[in-house]
């Protein structure tokens, strides 16, 4: 058995003590390890809700479009829940995302989520870093009861993800993501790495003591600044008892070369596979992507080489804004890269949701 293998084993048996408590999560967590052995799930961001050319209409994605499949994982996004809209930053109808996610769960996929917070001094967005906001959210700041209320909305929207006969919907949730870029409230220069640690773990408590049975917790980082190194990628880290996947966020801009993207991919991935693999750890790359993919074959030329060579359980690629054509990461029916994505599809190494049903 190899070492990769050893490590997945070692997951059930580290997990058995507490399935009780998580039957959904642990269940979706041993799946994960077994659908690994198979090859690399392929994720996209909001995936039924718009795309490249629509917005909206039911029973509609991009990628099904392309190549007859609906992709392995959806990604959606709890931004703006917390102050009791209804509708994410992004314009989603959280009684639309609740639907589409019970969708993908009966359809034998698989769902991960995020959170773009507001920032909870300034009232601004998640990008808005003024304030000091994570200290003061923290047990004995003048914001924990604000926060209280927040991390309230979205337990009861998790808790509220359930089948018809009443089974809880298991999701992947990243809260807190990128903290080592500092763009967010909670990020590098934001807070302290404490304050980070602290953030994370409350969130986790606060939401496990609700019920949330149904949560696999993901960490990940973004791209470093530097050669990465296990150090690094740790600074942040909460805990193994508060985390069960790992993975990095990484994007391809205009800019740079497919094969600059590839080093960072390698560096980034070597580091995450041998934390994944010192940590008992399931690992990913949680969020990627080439903004407008100018490359026709971009997905078997750049990304698809690199995937191959990590025993990574999916790929998330970020979304298809109808409305804004630098944030269409994946393919569609008409863009350069669409043949391309027919071959990304039928390789044996990539999985969409008939292949893991």
């Amino acid at each position: 058995m190899n070492k990769i293998m050893t490590t997945l084993a070692a997951l059930a048996i580290a997990t058995s003590s507490v399935a009780a408590s998580r039957q959904p999560a642990i269940k979706l967590i041993n799946r994960l390890a077994q659908i690994q052995k198979q090859g690399i799930m392929i994720g996209h961001q909001d995936d039924p809700m718009y795309g490249c050319s629509w917005s909206w209409e039911e029973g509609r994605s991009d990628v099904k479009e392309v190549c007859g499949d609906y992709p392995a994982v959806m990604g959606f996004d709890l931004g703006d829940m917390e102050l009791g809209k209804d509708k994410n930053l992004d314009g989603v109808p959280f009684d639309r995302m609740r639907k589409e996610i019970v969708k993908q769960h009966e359809r034998g996929g698989i769902v991960t989520l995020s959170w773009h917070s507001n920032n909870p001094v300034t009232g601004k967005n998640a990008w808005d870093f003024e304030g000091d906001a994570v200290s003061k959210i923290l047990p004995g700041g003048k914001l924990n009861k604000k926060f209280c209320s927040w991390l309230g909305k979205i337990t009861d929207f998790i808790l509220s993800l359930k089948t018809a006969d009443g089974k809880k919907v298991p999701v992947i949730f990243r809260p807190w993501h990128e903290m080592s870029g500092g763009w967010f409230w909670w990020g590098e220069g934001r807070c302290t790495t404490e304050q980070y640690k602290k953030l994370y773990r409350y969130t986790h408590d606060f939401m496990m003591r609700r019920g949330c049975s149904n949560i696999v917790w993901a960490y990940s980082p973004n791209l470093a600044d530097q050669t990465e190194t296990v150090e690094h990628y740790e600074k942040y880290y909460p805990g193994d008892d508060v985390v069960d996947l790992i993975g990095i966020d990484i994007y391809q801009r205009a800019e740079h070369s497919n094969a600059q993207y590839q080093g960072w991919l390698r560096s980034e991935l070597d580091v995450v596979k041998k934390v994944g693999e010192n940590r008992k750890k399931l690992i990913a790359l949680t969020e990627t992507g080439y903004n407008n993919i100018p490359d026709s074959t971009w997905f078997t030329q750049a990304l698809l080489p690199v995937l191959k060579e990590y025993p990574i359980c999916y790929v998330l690629l970020w979304r298809n804004a109808w409305d804004n054509p630098m944030e269409n990461y994946i393919a569609a029916p008409g863009k350069p890269s669409e043949q391309d994505f027919k071959e990304f599809y039928n390789d044996n190494k990539t999985l969409f949701v008939k292949d893991i049903k």
